[in-house]
């Protein structure tokens, strides 16, 4: 007891170095008798997706070296589903992509696109006025809609933005998911040769077409890859498929006429409202891979089908195209790397042309064509990979373009209000303004 009263007296006397010891004493104890000692943390995981074997160990030390990134070289396997290219990457990988963006660049180099020309294009059905600010997109206005289009597209440009490695500029726009528009600088799935002021976007299908039952496109593309390894070439049907309905469009009523009971064609309209007609007729886009031909025919305007078509290897028989997409100009009717067969628009030589195909001598030359096909689109330029590049680069070469500033706010008698909804809570509410609850 004295001793605690002595040492209880020198407290009282000195107190600051007493308690100075006892922290002292009391860090050392934790240190010595903690759980563990802290240590610097590991170095994160490098990111790059891609399709790969081997051990988890050894594709760890894969990833962390780079072996699975982009290194110049095209490797399908490897790159299809890498949304993460920088736009020297994507010039690389993807020569020849961007022709329907550098056109109106070029047009506009020297003629600025201005906000007045924004606020005169007519919101017809289908219309988006949105913008890009901070790396932000925000959906101004919107007009009608047709199906889950618009939404659709949003969600692809929306994934673009945010798997871009590089800053994308402030920009503001309209786009249209209709098929059919004109006369202003917008953004549209397809264009007609006269209209030099459209900007070609990829169409919704590209995300998914769930109306239609052919779902995501990743998915078509899986299904397509299955259905080929059961259906190599020799297995294929000598036939040209095409399945669709003629809408009282001259061209597919034509194409009809022409197809109408021959042996060398499997041609059936489809009523979708007919149960008798989706189930007797209706061939899934996978199935059409077990052919050998597939018709296009374009509908109101392009036909979206022959993205899918490009799935298979299988070849492409066309009528002369009124109407392009944005990866039309890597499309080959005759030459060394031709990838598809083109006939007249009557269809007159339709029935010549597929009796050389069937009855032809250089099956080999004919199979050439399937295969290059799908190496220049499927394996290529019609994998994600392609597509966020050019979701990008039409961000770019519109902000190449543009003659004024985005502004992010309205401003009323000194009053900020914003211009945009997020497009997080647009793709939720699919509306400009609600109440809460």
């Amino acid at each position: 007891m004295a001793i605690f009263n002595e040492l209880a007296i020198a407290t009282a006397r000195r107190p600051y170095p007493f308690v100075l010891a006892l922290l002292l004493t009391l860090l050392v104890f934790l240190w010595t008798t903690g759980p563990q000692k802290f240590s610097p943390a590991p170095p994160p995981r490098i990111y790059t997706p891609t399709v790969g074997h081997g051990s988890d160990a050894q594709q760890d030390s894969e990833y962390i070296s780079g072996r699975f990134g982009f290194d110049g070289t095209w490797n399908y396997t490897r790159d299809y589903r890498n949304l993460f290219l920088t736009q020297e990457q994507c010039d690389v990988a993807f020569p020849g992509l961007f022709e329907e963006v550098e056109r109106p660049v070029k047009l506009r180099k020297n003629k600025k696109v201005m906000r007045k020309e924004l606020d005169d294009t007519p919101a017809l059905n289908g219309f988006i006025r949105a913008m890009i600010f901070d790396q932000q997109l925000y959906i101004i206005d919107t007009y009608g809609k047709i199906y889950s289009r618009g939404i659709a597209t949003l969600h692809a440009l929306h994934r673009a933005m945010l798997t871009s490695p590089e800053p994308l500029p402030n920009i503001e726009f309209t786009m249209n998911v209709d098929d059919k528009m004109e006369g202003h600088p917008q953004w549209l799935y397809a264009r007609q040769g006269k209209n030099q002021e459209t900007w070609l976007m990829p169409e919704y299908g590209f995300w998914s077409w769930p109306e239609t039952k052919i779902g995501s496109y990743g998915e078509m593309q899986m299904k397509a890859i299955l259905t080929e390894s059961e259906w190599p070439w020799s297995r294929k049907m000598d036939k040209l498929l095409w399945r669709g309905a003629t809408m009282n469009l001259e061209v597919r009523k034509k194409f009809v006429n022409v197809t109408q009971g021959k042996a060398w064609a499997d041609v059936k309209t489809l009523d979708w409202h007919d149960e008798g007609s989706m189930k007797n007729d209706l061939k899934s886009m996978d199935e059409h891979c077990q052919y050998k031909f597939l018709a296009h025919t374009e509908g109101n305007s392009y036909s979206a089908r022959l993205k899918y078509l490009r799935n298979c290897r299988s070849v492409i028989v066309a009528h002369e195209l009124e109407w392009m997409e944005f990866f039309h100009p890597l499309m080959q009717k005759d030459g060394p790397e031709q990838n598809y067969i083109e006939v007249d628009r009557e269809f007159e030589g339709l029935e010549k042309k597929m009796e050389e195909l069937i009855e032809g001598k250089n099956q080999k030359a004919i199979e050439e064509i399937a295969e290059r096909s799908v190496r220049v689109f499927r394996e290529r330029y019609l994998t994600p990979a392609a597509e966020t590049c050019y979701w990008r680069r039409l961000i770019r070469g519109w902000k190449e373009v543009m003659g004024f500033e985005v502004e992010f706010f309205n401003v009323t008698k000194g009053e900020k209000k914003w211009r945009g909804v997020p497009v997080e809570s647009f793709l939720l509410e699919r509306r400009l303004e609600w109440d809460p609850y």
